[in-house]
Parts: C-alpha cells; sequence; structure tokens
C-alpha cells in the first residue's frame, strides 16, 4: 500500500429541509399562486441560479408530501427583498398543489430544501439573443431566467412564446407584461391562447409558423443564441424537433419539462 493515499475527497453535505413560514400568498392566475418565503437570514437559499426550485415537503390530508416548484424571482432580486418565491398552479388529482393554490395561508410552516436544478442561465461576457418556448407553469423558471437575461448585458434581448388555455390561466401573466413594460423594448412576448379568442393575441397552438413569425424581424432561428424549452412534455419534444431539423445545436437548447410533481431536470447531453 506503500504510496496510496487514503486520504478521500470530503462528501459534499447532504441537503436538509429547513421550516420555513410562509411570508406571502398571492394569486397569480386562475387557481395558481405565488408563495413567498422569508429567508434574509438563510445564504443557502439566496445563493441560488436563475432557473432553480426549491423542494416543499408538508403534511397534507395526513399525508407525508414532498414536490418541487421553480422559483420565478431573479436572484438579484430575492437577495435585495430577503424573499424567494415559488408559483404553484393547482393541478386535477394532484397531491400538493391543489393544497397549495386553495389552503395554504401566512403563517404556515412546511419543510423546504435549498435551491437545486441544472435548468439555468449561464454568466456571458456580452449581449445575447434568448428566446423561450413555454407552455403553462412553465413560465416559472423562465420568467426568472427571463430577468436574469436581461440584467445580464444592457444589449442583451429575450423573445418568449407562451402557450395558455386562457387569460385567466396565465400564471404570473400580471408579472410578465410588468417585465416586458419595463424592458425597453428588450423582451417581447407573443401569447398563445387555445381556448380562448381574443383580439390582437393569437388562438391555437405553437408551432413552427407560429415561432418563425415571431423571429423573422430578429433573423430567424440562426439568430438566437439561447432556446428555454419549459412545459408539458409533447411541446417540448415537439419544439426540441424542430430546433434540431433547422440545424440548432443541441448545447443551444436548454430544456425542462414540468409534471404533476413539479419540475423535471433536463438530460445532460
Amino acid at each position: 500500500m506503500d504510496g496510496v493515499s487514503l486520504l478521500r475527497r470530503p462528501a459534499k453535505p447532504h441537503p436538509v429541509f429547513r421550516p420555513l413560514a410562509v411570508a406571502e400568498v398571492d394569486p397569480v392566475a386562475e387557481h395558481a399562486v405565488s408563495i413567498g418565503f422569508d429567508v434574509r437570514d438563510m445564504p443557502a437559499f439566496l445563493d441560488y441560479r436563475a432557473g432553480q426550485y426549491v423542494t416543499l415537503r408538508a403534511l397534507v390530508g395526513g399525508e407525508d408530501v414532498r414536490q418541487s416548484y421553480s422559483i420565478w424571482v431573479p436572484p438579484s432580486r430575492a437577495q435585495r427583498e430577503g424573499v424567494i418565491r415559488v408559483a404553484a398552479a393547482a393541478v386535477q388529482g394532484g397531491r400538493m398543489s391543489p393544497w397549495l393554490a386553495r389552503e395554504v395561508e401566512v403563517g404556515e410552516v412546511m419543510g423546504v430544501l435549498p435551491p437545486l436544478g441544472n435548468f439555468v442561465l449561464d454568466e456571458a461576457d456580452g449581449p445575447r439573443h434568448h428566446v423561450g418556448i413555454v407552455g403553462g407553469s412553465g413560465i416559472t423558471p423562465v420568467l426568472a431566467i427571463t430577468a436574469a437575461a436581461l440584467e445580464q448585458h444592457e444589449d442583451s434581448t429575450v423573445d418568449l412564446i407562451v402557450a395558455n388555455r386562457t387569460r385567466a390561466s396565465t400564471v404570473l401573466g400580471s408579472e410578465l407584461a410588468a417585465l416586458e413594460a419595463a424592458s425597453g423594448g428588450r423582451l417581447r412576448v407573443e401569447h398563445v391562447l387555445s381556448r380562448e379568442v381574443v383580439e390582437g393575441t393569437r388562438h391555437g397552438r405553437i408551432d413552427p409558423i407560429l415561432i418563425r413569425g415571431v423571429l423573422d424581424d430578429v433573423g430567424g432561428p440562426a439568430a438566437v443564441d439561447d432556446w428555454w424549452l419549459c412545459g408539458p412534455e409533447g411541446l417540448i419534444a415537439d419544439a426540441e424537433a424542430w430546433l434540431g431539423g433547422e440545424g440548432v445545436a443541441p448545447d443551444h437548447i436548454h430544456r425542462e419539462r414540468f409534471t404533476s410533481t413539479g419540475p423535471v431536470d433536463p438530460l445532460k447531453r
């Protein structure tokens, strides 16, 4: 055994649930709420990257339930205000989301794991053009990514294509509109509604023709630096297949699918 080191690298500490009291509960769509936790004295919860999620743990109907929810505020805002905020939309048959959306009140204490996840915005030295293709509550991490991307460089731009059933079901719609209004034209949002016809808003579903139309005046898919796909598996699979057919390199495509149990980390490429 001479010359062989028996020393091992110290293992990373295993994340543990911390009891946090709900500080805010605000409606952000029909059957959806934003839930805020005061973490101003808990740096482990403020040192996160845009796009990450936290896992909540609570007793719901006598059952120990754990479910992940994405943080919708960028790190800069969370650090400034000392509050992280997640959004939860009630899912039929879900174990935790209906309880969060309908019953949770300020003061409720639940276990929360520090932020995790690989669907994140990387550092950038210069301006970048981002495009998000989003369905339903998939807007949650993409809203944080969008805000952080606009902060990275004064010339960075974002186009978001956001699919929902109706205006009322559009999660974080008001927050998204406020960010667009404050962006000075650097953020453009194209809403697509499948179950409501509204003048001036696209009706139907996201498809290649719609995506091309949105990007025509910025140089098409070739002019995009980063693609952010988030939502139901079908939407992501269709968008990813189209992007592959357009020759978009896989390392420019970031994906995260949402299920009834929360965000699912993207596959490693």
